[in-house]
């Protein structure tokens, strides 16, 4: 008996889905990617609050077991789910987190570049994406103009 008769009498004949659990779990690596995010999130809030899984399930009014699926990072979370957490636990989760946060976010900025001394820095209100990361460019190359005198202005 050869070595592919001896593998062959080791291999089962018997049809099993892992090649199509795998290609499931690669046409589903973005989500995944997102719910491990997530989850890291929910773990590391519950840390800093001094919540167990338990106490978050009550809040949020569902079973332990579905926290636990969550924090597992494997959970396809609905947009109910995503609200609900991100309200509770007030964590980024969804884009309107973002654009709700966004005027506190650059009012903080504001303040900091003013405590550090940015002469040039214009206080922002809420604006677009674009226009927050023009303003933070142009303070970035006032920065640098001020620390470095000698060299030619940064445009």
């Amino acid at each position: 008996m050869n070595n592919k008769e001896k593998f062959l009498a080791l291999v089962s004949n018997e049809k099993t889905d892992t090649l199509a659990k795998i290609k499931e779990r690669v046409k589903n690596i973005a989500m995944l990617r997102e719910s491990q995010t997530i989850a890291l999130k929910v773990l590391l809030k519950l840390d800093e609050l001094g919540w167990s899984q338990k106490t978050l399930a009550e809040k949020m009014e569902v079973s332990p077991q579905q926290i636990s699926k969550i924090v597992s990072g494997k959970e396809n979370l609905t947009i109910d789910t995503q609200v609900k957490l991100q309200k509770l636990l007030d964590i980024p989760i969804l884009a309107s987190y973002y654009e709700n946060n966004t005027s506190q976010y650059v009012a903080t900025t504001t303040i900091s570049s003013k405590r550090l001394g940015y002469k040039h820095h214009q206080p922002i209100q809420k604006e677009s994406e674009p226009a927050i990361i023009n303003n933070i460019t142009s303070s970035l190359r006032v920065s640098y103009n001020s620390f470095n005198p000698e060299q030619k202005e940064v445009a």
